[in-house]
């Protein structure tokens, strides 16, 4: 009979073994705390110098944690963050102001890149 290593025990338990040992090096690989992204104004050009605030979503509040300025191009970047639950916001006078986008990651300080730029549009 034999078959010791095709035993479904053995078999299962190394699976496991092997999908947590992917999953952890996953996360060590992709846990800088990096958030990055662009805002654009409506007409979808990006919007140089305005402020993006990072917060943390608790249970029953949002917390201002950090905030970035835009460059050149409308990109920002948040380093080192540590929150897996996080919102973020845009606004620039005079251009207007971004909804408020929830982030919700797998992991604390998993690094992410927006796939849609925060929009702002104007007050009213």
């Amino acid at each position: 009979m034999g078959g010791g290593l095709r035993n479904r025990y053995v078999v299962v338990l190394g699976t496991l073994a092997l999908l947590t040992a992917a999953w952890n090096a996953y996360v060590a690989l992709h846990d800088d705390g990096l958030i990055l992204g662009r805002v654009v104004g409506p007409d979808g050009r990006p919007v140089p110098g305005a402020t993006v605030r990072l917060q943390e979503r608790t249970l029953t509040t949002l917390e201002p944690r950090a905030t970035a300025v835009t460059g050149p191009a409308g990109e920002f970047r948040f380093t080192r963050h540590r929150l897996h639950h996080l919102v973020l916001e845009a606004a620039k006078d005079g251009v207007g102001r971004s909804p408020r986008v929830p982030v919700r990651l797998y992991f604390r300080g998993q690094n992410h890149t927006l796939l849609a730029p925060l929009r702002l549009a104007p007050p009213g």
